[in-house]
């Protein structure tokens, strides 16, 4: 039951992110906004939690671990009450960058607590459980939301949200025994995290993120426009994203397993293709069952290359940062936050600028980086294997 628990802050957290994702035109209409500016609600999240997620977690490494999360998820509940009773898009705004940096420790706290639970040689399968919860996030809360939000309007999205949170934190508190606090990172830790290829793979977490989150974070509008779904329909495709990150992860694990050569440009090419179905199939203006098939496929492909990306960059950030992997994780976590923010703010750049037929295009543009990095970063490993010791 306790990691049960934990992994419930993780569900918690990512369905705070994108809960209104699925009812973002009915939400601008409502506050008088585009469906673009609507959309940089999840930007202004993303961002607040990239950016305090290390300040957070430094600020508060002597700190009781449970208390942290108990009061991260607690925060949580709140926030997103007073977001349900706003109406205005300023106030939103203010709201939603309050709850993303208040939210930032959620991941990191039951990580910590996870891995301080068990021995070494089950820390993976801990951090397994804890993660499951962002999958299970794109598979029920997120789907779950769009549906609530569509029959009771976008306010209950959050409502949602803030019922998820409490409890969170109740689970928490009943069911997560108290850790020891763990030792502080040692000296020099982010400088030795600051270097290559440890920096390469940090950006990897934000291409791969930024790529797939310019299409996903209008998912709403996009789905609506190709199969005429709206409401819990949206809800059921957005189910997929939640099956392609189960495929994902276990993907990625074979891959490390198997030592297979270049996954990382494997896996960019195909999130390439993924928005490259999404463009196709809304500048093309295809609907029905033409339109269904390529959102399916877009889905699934996507969600299962981005998910694939995880256990590779894990893996090797590992070895690369060597004393300093705990930061080099944390990091790496703020890289998910700030890929999501990233990618959504180019999408409604290519929304406001040019329709939303367009918003895909942001993605192939990040996805073909991400290729070039992910080629660069298999140059050096392949120059570094023959580098004489």
């Amino acid at each position: 039951m306790k990691f049960f628990a934990l992994m419930l802050a993780p569900l918690c957290m990512t369905t705070c992110v994108f809960v209104f994702a699925g009812v973002l035109g009915p939400m601008a209409e409502d506050l008088g906004v585009s469906v673009g500016v609507a959309g940089q609600l999840q930007s202004i999240f993303t961002v607040a939690c990239a950016l305090f997620g290390p300040v957070l977690a430094v600020a508060t490494q002597r700190l009781d671990r449970k208390a942290i999360l108990a009061t991260t998820l607690g925060a949580l509940a709140l926030l997103n009450a007073a977001t349900a009773m706003m109406t205005a898009f300023p106030a939103l705004a203010v709201l939603r960058f309050l709850t993303g940096a208040a939210g930032s420790l959620a991941l990191p706290m039951a990580s910590t607590i996870a891995i301080m639970l068990v021995g070494p040689e089950r820390r993976a399968r801990a951090l397994a459980l804890v993660y499951a919860g962002v999958s299970l996030a794109f598979l029920t809360g997120v789907p779950l939301g769009s549906t609530v939000g569509a029959a009771f309007g976008w306010q209950a999205s959050f409502w949602l949200a803030a019922g998820l949170s409490a409890l969170s934190f109740v689970m928490v508190l009943a069911f997560v025994p108290r850790v020891a606090t763990p030792p502080a990172p040692p000296k020099g830790a982010f400088a030795a995290v600051m270097r290559w290829p440890t920096t390469g793979y940090l950006l990897v977490t934000l291409c791969a993120f930024a790529a797939i989150f310019a299409s996903i974070g209008y998912i709403g509008p996009v789905v609506t426009s190709l199969t005429g779904l709206t409401g819990h329909g949206v809800g059921v495709i957005q189910m997929l994203s939640g099956v392609g990150s189960f495929l994902g992860l276990t993907l990625g694990a074979r891959l490390v397993e198997r030592q297979a050569q270049g996954p990382l440009v494997i896996l960019f090419a195909t999130i390439l293709l993924s928005q490259g179905i999404f463009a196709i199939a809304l500048i093309q203006g295809w609907s029905g069952s033409a339109g269904l098939t390529a959102v399916v496929i877009g889905m699934l492909v996507g969600s299962t290359s981005l998910f694939g990306t995880a256990p590779i960059v894990q893996s090797r950030m590992a070895d690369a940062a060597g004393p300093a992997a705990t930061l080099a994780f944390a990091l790496n976590g703020s890289m998910v936050y700030l890929g999501q923010g990233v990618g959504v703010m180019l999408g409604g750049m290519m929304l406001g600028a040019m329709g939303l037929p367009f918003v895909s295009t942001a993605g192939m543009g990040v996805a073909l980086l991400g290729i070039l990095l992910a080629l660069a970063l298999r140059h050096s490993r392949l120059r570094s294997a023959v580098t004489p010791t």
